[in-house]
């Protein structure tokens, strides 16, 4: 009999080995089954509508520039002979022994208890949801701007079109909070504006930024991004970069919010957490910011899977015959085992998120050693990269300085985006 783990929070692993770098397994297949789900319907994460069904035509996952990391201990032509950036090494990273692991003999030997997700794919806690259109409207964004060269007015407002779907893109970004930060105290909450809209309100936005993230920081930088490319201004790339940065960011604050409410709010919002990560796709052919994570790191991107996976075990395990009590019901043990689950979901986001990141750092100097076009490359990661800068700076403050400074620069060196990549490396180690 396995032992249910109390406790309320991960560790961070330490970093892996750069030297030596090796490929990692490829993702485990999930298998279909008849609980499992393509497209559909019914909300979570709000008032649902009716989804379009399918994804888009093979949804590639990629970037505006080629992704993957480089060969081992790439070094550049020229003036960036000196630069040398190991490739990722994943070869000896390991999940900690509180973590569920799904995928090692269907979670036989971790410390969680038996749940409906040992077994496979993910299971739905209700029906298909609406999540699912909003990453086929990403996918359609993707292939009308970042994944072309010189997209036209016609195309931002094509994309726009699909941002701007009923219940879509737009409906969830720009009420979006990011829970990392404390919560707006409820004694200053609007009473004619549900719990969940709060950061609608324009006083609580100006007041909580970074909580009210979604109005506050990412709905300018894409607004404006889409009336800049609509209008013929400026470089149409440069905008492109900027609204698939803040879309990623939407999509990586947003698979951490809905698990978190599939304990507190809807037990539902756990099957929208599995689909603003997968777009309702098995583990191994994911869309949206899943097929980019997967592109790039086969580790990131099943530890991320995990993490959900464990935050659908824990809403199985707390049950009692079907019903789904919300967290504050339960008692402290379960409280705890649902933190730990999450954490554990919050820790593979960040690698994810981070690798992406990286990616476009590598492009970056890659670009500039052979005096190749970078203000795309910047423009991307002036929105992306300081997302990660407030777990940087709680896991290791100097190098978070350094990568805060990179992200002021207008226009770095090589030498510079390449020492962030080592300190981005030393924040960010595998999951």
């Amino acid at each position: 009999m396995r032992n249910l783990a109390l406790c309320t929070a991960l560790v961070a692993l330490t970093a892996c080995p750069a030297e030596d770098p090796s490929t990692t397994d490829s993702p485990t297949t999930d298998q279909t089954t008849d609980n499992t789900t393509t497209d559909g319907t019914d909300g979570t994460d709000g008032t649902a509508t009716d989804a379009p069904t399918g994804t888009t035509e093979e949804p590639t996952g990629t970037t505006e520039e080629p992704t993957g990391t480089t060969d081992p201990g790439t070094t550049t032509e020229g003036a960036c002979d000196g630069i040398d950036i190991p490739g990722i090494d994943e070869s000896a990273c390991e999940p900690l022994a509180s973590d569920y692991q799904p995928r090692e003999n269907n979670s036989a030997d971790d410390e969680w208890p038996a749940c409906v997700s040992d077994d496979g794919p993910y299971t739905l806690v209700d029906s298909p949801p609406s999540t699912i259109a909003r990453i086929v409207a990403y996918e359609n964004i993707a292939d009308l701007l970042w994944r072309k060269a010189d997209p036209t007015g016609d195309d931002f407002t094509a994309a726009r079109n699909e941002y701007v779907l009923p219940e879509g893109l737009e409906s969830r970004l720009v009420r979006r909070e990011d829970m990392h930060y404390p919560p707006i105290p409820e004694a200053e909450w609007d009473p004619q504006v549900d719990p969940d809209k709060q950061c609608t309100v324009e006083a609580l936005v100006t007041k909580y930024p970074e909580r009210c993230v979604g109005p506050a920081h990412i709905q300018p930088i894409v607004d404006e991004a889409f009336a800049a490319g609509q209008a013929g201004e400026g470089d149409a790339n440069i905008h492109a970069a900027r609204i698939h940065g803040g879309l990623l960011w939407f999509l990586y604050l947003s698979v951490y919010k809905e698990a978190n409410t599939c304990a507190t709010v809807a037990p539902k919002d756990c099957d929208s957490a599995w689909a603003y990560y997968t777009g309702g796709e098995a583990i191994d052919a994911p869309i949206g910011i899943a097929a980019e994570v997967q592109a790039l790191s086969a580790n990131a991107h099943e530890r991320i899977h995990d993490g959900i996976m464990a935050t659908r075990c824990w809403r199985d395990i707390a049950q009692d015959m079907g019903e789904y009590p919300l967290l504050d019901e339960l008692p402290t043990d379960q409280q705890d085992l649902f933190a730990q689950g999450w954490e554990q979901l919050d820790q593979g986001l960040h690698r994810g998120y981070a690798v992406i990141v990286r990616d476009y750092m590598q492009q970056y100097v890659d670009a500039a050693c052979s005096s190749a076009e970078t203000n795309v490359l910047w423009a991307f990661l002036q929105v992306a990269g300081p997302v990660l800068g407030r777990e940087a700076e709680e896991r290791a403050a100097s190098a978070a300085a350094d990568l805060a400074g990179l992200w002021a620069a207008e226009a770095p060196g090589p030498e510079e985006v390449a020492k962030g990549i080592a300190a981005l490396d030393e924040i960010f180690p595998c999951p």
